[in-house]
């Protein structure tokens, strides 16, 4: 039988949920091994910004300070373009950050974070390996199988902390059940910000079939990324981009047609994975290997970093009774974690939607960030992940039904008219009951429903 090495705590994944799980854990003495398989980060299209409550955890954690050399840019947070006209919804608007926003380049994030978390006390990486077995037949402990080409051995550990991304391999091994529906293939490019309407703020440009978003990740660079549908077209992947981009300022759209044409393009496919349970038994998810959504508000990597935290305290509270720990994690990340999701697909669902009821329910939330403060601020901190609370999210998806409602019996725009009173109540009243019902009974309800959208659900109700 091979020998069994004995350590604290494996982390499997060193993104960055795996190093910001690692630094925190360390702080409490334990003895952490990162097991990194190693990837091509230069090729990898993922997120690269960090809301105000990530930034202010990675200062927590001793990870800002290295993360935040140049060419990192600080975001104020992020503009909305609609009809010709700008909506900021600043960061400041909220008086719970205590910082701006942080965006950099994926690949340079991940190189600083791992450096880093390499160079703490209590910390082990072990690069070009990877998690290949699970054993928790004997509830004192996990034993973790690790292999690096030829070279395996086996790991005995008081818990195993899985963050490889989503859809999560290393849940499914831990007997976790993962819903994943795929989403979109979301395409990047790299571009000056000389065009950029305004050069501290991250834009999402609406107008087009679905949203473009736009931020810099440096001084003199912005990333540009296209939401192209899930099997949506026969076209080229191009062709949809270089349509996509005929919406956006004319300088803007000529620059960023020339670069469509001619530089090489990266590309994810985007994903809503939810699971069963944050934990089972010893093992515990953080990061997207939890949960993930579409990256129109850009909270995974936010996520991460509160993940880590989250964990930190309850192991912290729980004094070493890591079972106990573990269920007090699952139970505290439940509700931001489905106020995230549903946030996520419910906004997609607005800004994508072509039936009239979805246009009017767009006009709604658009008409509330243009006309009230609270309102902007109340989404900044949704948006954030500053409030993680059901109903506050509750709250704003029933003012943007009321307003966009009103305002269709007002003055009902000229695509819209074709949607009466009464057949728009009832579209309506059938979209806000799914919507809320889906905040209200958390992730539970959202994992039951992963195979379909929420709007789509409506209209079926």
């Amino acid at each position: 039988m091979p020998d069994v090495h004995d350590i604290d705590v494996i982390v499997g994944g060193g993104g960055v949920a795996g190093a910001a799980a690692a630094a925190a854990i360390q702080q409490l003495g334990y003895q952490v091994m990162v097991v990194e398989p190693g990837q091509h980060d230069e090729r990898r299209l993922a997120g690269e910004i960090f809301h105000p409550p990530g930034v202010s955890g990675l200062a927590d954690l001793a990870l800002l300070s290295p993360l935040s050399a140049q060419p990192a840019v600080n975001v104020g947070g992020f503009s909305v373009t609609s009809e010709g006209g700008y909506i900021r919804l600043p960061y400041d608007s909220v008086p719970s950050h205590r910082a701006l926003g942080l965006s950099l380049e994926h690949s340079l994030i991940r190189q600083r974070l791992m450096r880093a978390v390499s160079l703490l006390p209590n910390v082990t990486v072990k690069n070009g390996a990877r998690v290949v077995g699970i054993d928790q037949s004997d509830p004192s402990h996990v034993v973790v199988g690790v292999a690096n080409g030829s070279d395996s051995g086996s790991y005995r550990c008081r818990m195993l902390v899985v963050a490889d991304g989503s859809p999560s391999r290393l849940a499914r091994m831990a007997g976790i059940t993962v819903h994943n529906r795929l989403i979109s293939t979301v395409c990047g490019y790299r571009i000056s910000i000389e065009n950029l309407p305004q050069r501290e703020f991250g834009h999402v440009f609406l107008g087009t079939p679905t949203p473009i978003l736009l931020y810099p990740i440096s001084h003199d660079t912005a990333r540009i990324l296209f939401d192209i549908p899930y099997k949506a077209t026969n076209r080229s992947i191009v062709t949809d981009c270089l349509a996509l981009a005929q919406n956006l300022p004319r300088a803007l759209r000529e620059e960023v047609t020339r670069t469509i044409e001619a530089q090489q393009r990266m590309s994810v496919v985007t994903r809503a994975t939810t699971t069963e349970r944050a934990a089972r038994g010893r093992v515990v998810l953080v990061g997207d290997a939890g949960g993930s959504c579409h990256p129109l508000t850009a909270t995974g990597m936010t996520m991460c970093v509160s993940d880590a935290l989250l964990l930190r305290r309850a192991l912290s509270e729980r004094h070493g009774d890591l079972p106990a720990a573990l269920q007090l994690y699952e139970r505290r990340r439940r509700w931001p974690q489905a106020t995230r999701l549903v946030l996520a697909d419910a906004l997609r669902e607005a800004f994508c939607g072509t039936s009239p009821e979805a246009r009017v329910v767009q006009g709604g939330i658009l008409a509330l960030w243009r006309d009230s403060a609270e309102a902007r601020s109340a989404t900044v901190a949704l948006l954030s992940t500053a409030d993680g609370r059901p109903f506050a999210l509750t709250q704003q998806i029933l003012a943007a039904t009321k307003r966009g409602f009103l305002n269709h019996l007002r003055n009902p725009k000229p695509e819209n008219r074709e949607i009466g009173v009464c057949s728009a109540a009832r579209l309506l009243i059938a979209m806000l009951f799914r919507n809320v019902r889906q905040v209200l009974k958390g992730r539970a309800d959202v994992a039951r429903d992963s195979s379909g959208s929420l709007w789509s659900t409506a209209k079926r109700g």
